[in-house]
C-alpha cells in the first residue's frame, strides 16, 4: 500500500517537473527571437546609454545591444546594411541623411550638449579663453575629425566664427570620435582639446579650462531614430519610447546632458 502511494507521488512529481520544464522552454523560445535589439549611438552617450539599457533590460527582459562610434561612421554603416534598430545621433545631419535613404520610421529630438576646452588635470597651462589655444605652449589641440565627427564639426564652426581656424588647424589632432579626442588630452598627447561637456565630466584625467559659448556653433542636438528595421520589432519601439521616460531622462541629466522637450505633434 505504502509502495503504491510512493509510486503515485513520484509520478505526480515527475509530471510537474516535465510541465515546468516545458513552460520554461516555451517561454524562452517565444521570447528570444524578438527580445534582442541593437542600438547604434554616438560615442558621447556611452556611459549614459549603458546605464539606461541595463535598467531597461532588468525591467523588461529585453536584451539591448549597443555599438558606439562617431555618428557619421554609424550612419554610413546603417546605409550599408548594418542591422541596427535604433540610432542615437549627435548631429541632426546624419539622421536627415538616413531619412533621405528611406531608412527612418520615427524620430525625435532627445538631448542637447555643449562644447568645452579641456586640459590635462595636472596641467599648468593658462587657458582662459579660446584665443589662448594659439599660444606657443599649446602645440596640439585635440578634437573630433571635422568632416565625420559631430563634435569636430561643431568645434571647427566655433573656431571659424572666432577667426581662429586658420591659425589653429596646423595644431589639430583629429580623433575618430569625441572619446578618442578626449583620450589624446588624458594621455598628454595633446595639451588641450575641444570636447563635449558631458565627456569632460566623466574623466578624472582632464579639467575644464573654458566653456565655449553655444552661439558660436550650430545647436548641438541629439535626435533619436527608430529605424525602418526596428519598426518591425515591438521591443525596439518599446526601447525607443523608454528613452523619453522620466527614468531615462534622469540618467541623461546625471551625465550632464540637457533633455529636450518632446517635439510638437502635428495637428490632426
Amino acid at each position: 500500500m505504502k509502495k503504491a502511494i510512493v509510486l503515485r507521488l513520484m509520478s505526480l512529481v515527475g509530471l510537474l517537473a516535465v510541465s515546468a520544464t516545458a513552460a520554461r522552454v516555451f517561454a524562452q523560445s517565444d521570447a528570444s527571437p524578438r527580445e534582442t535589439i541593437l542600438v547604434f549611438a554616438a560615442a558621447s552617450t556611452t556611459n549614459a546609454l549603458d546605464d539606461i539599457r541595463q535598467a531597461f533590460q532588468q525591467q523588461t527582459g529585453i536584451r539591448v545591444q549597443s555599438s558606439y562610434a562617431s555618428s557619421g561612421t554609424l550612419a554610413q554603416q546603417i546605409v550599408n546594411g548594418a542591422n541596427a534598430d535604433i540610432f542615437l545621433s549627435a548631429d541632426e545631419k546624419w539622421a536627415g541623411h538616413l531619412a533621405q535613404q528611406k531608412l527612418v520610421s520615427r524620430q525625435q529630438h532627445l538631448l542637447a550638449n555643449r562644447l568645452v576646452i579641456v586640459v590635462p588635470a595636472d596641467s599648468a597651462l593658462q587657458v582662459q579663453r579660446v584665443e589662448d589655444l594659439t599660444a606657443a605652449e599649446v602645440r596640439h589641440v585635440a578634437m573630433g575629425e571635422p568632416e565625420g565627427v559631430p563634435a569636430g564639426k561643431y568645434a571647427k564652426q566655433a573656431l571659424v566664427e572666432l577667426r581662429l581656424w586658420e591659425p589653429l588647424k596646423g595644431k589639430v589632432v583629429a580623433g575618430n570620435d569625441v572619446r578618442h579626442a578626449l583620450a589624446f588630452v588624458e594621455t598628454g598627447a595633446a595639451e588641450a582639446g575641444i570636447v563635449y561637456a558631458t565627456d569632460a565630466a566623466i574623466s578624472k584625467k582632464v579639467k575644464v579650462a573654458v566653456e565655449i559659448p553655444p552661439r558660436l556653433s550650430s545647436p548641438i542636438r541629439y535626435p533619436v531614430v527608430l529605424l525602418s528595421q526596428g519598426a518591425k520589432k515591438p521591443a525596439a519601439g518599446q526601447f525607443y519610447d523608454y528613452l523619453r521616460s522620466p527614468a531615462a531622462s534622469a540618467v541623461f541629466r546625471k551625465y550632464g546632458f540637457t533633455v529636450l522637450e518632446p517635439d510638437p505633434q502635428p495637428a490632426p
